[in-house]
């Protein structure tokens, strides 16, 4: 699909393509995407014996996205103009490789070369190319998200002797708190537990998920990192291996649902915090 002239796509080695031209005078456009919208579904339903149609296909998940890049390089000298090839092509790795779309909402993924790089030569100094890009994460991330949160606790109260009329000083932390993943698709989630806490959990209230660190973090320098995604990796001081530790309910792995999320953080003991981390996420 075509997108606006002032659509950007930011790629490694600082190369930009649809924005001003560089100091050399060379401009690399990208005229038109196709896998840019929601991909496919790589799950399917089965048949029904007797009946119309297909079973639905049981946790259906997004298929790997495929782009299709379309654009021109404009350059004063075909020298200019080749250098400029060379550049987009190194920029369009084999590797995985960030890819930033700079539109009303920035959003990234990450990419690899799946095709070649082709150009066709228009003029010495002008060219149309053509580039296949395979996204293995299909989603799209917007905004980073960041959320402390504190355990329950009570602060304060009644002052003694106690004189009418009665004044309540107090304060109160409730542990729980509102997230809000504003993309369309669950959002994959970081959790760094930092202590002194003893068998922290956090809960997605709006779907009763909940993940629990089955150990002690003793104090206010011990942290365990949990990355909630497939396949759940939990690093003890963010280098030791420690999935073993943590245990879910609810249906297991639990992301940021489009929308608010109510959360709630509890532990057996201790006064440490939960560091909530993730990105708006999108199909």
């Amino acid at each position: 699909m075509p997108f606006p002239e002032e659509t950007e796509f930011v790629l490694p080695n600082g190369l930009t393509l649809n924005s001003d031209r560089d100091a050399d005078g060379v401009l690399i456009t990208c005229a038109s995407v196709s896998g840019w919208g929601s991909p496919g579904s790589k799950s399917q339903g089965t048949p029904r014996e007797g009946e119309h149609g297909n079973s639905p296909a049981p946790n259906p998940k997004l298929d790997a996205r495929v782009l299709n890049l379309q654009g021109r390089i404009d350059a004063p000298t075909r020298l200019l103009r080749q250098q400029a090839e060379h550049r987009l092509e190194a920029a369009l790795g084999l590797q995985l490789f960030d890819l930033t779309v700079v539109d009303s909402i920035e959003l990234h993924t990450q990419a690899q070369r799946s095709g070649k790089v082709d150009v066709d030569d228009d003029t010495d100094t002008a060219c149309n190319w053509m580039a296949e890009l395979t996204c293995p994460d299909p989603r799209r991330y917007g905004a980073s998200k960041q959320v402390t949160m504190n355990l329950p606790s009570v602060t304060g109260g009644l002052r003694f002797p106690i004189r009418f009329p009665i004044r309540f000083t107090g304060s109160s932390i409730s542990g729980d708190d509102t997230v809000t993943n504003e993309g369309n698709e669950s959002a994959p989630l970081v959790v760094t537990f930092t202590g002194p806490l003893t068998t922290p959990k956090l809960t997605n209230l709006l779907t009763g998920q909940c993940v629990q660190y089955n150990d002690v973090l003793a104090t206010q320098d011990d942290f365990v990192v949990l990355y909630l995604r497939f396949p759940l990796v939990v690093l003890l001081q963010g280098t030791a291996l420690r999935t073993g530790k943590v245990s879910t309910g609810g249906g297991g792995v639990f992301g940021i649902k489009p929308g608010p999320n109510a959360l709630s953080f509890r532990a057996a003991a201790g006064t440490g915090t939960a560091l909530i981390e993730f990105d708006d996420t999108y199909q």
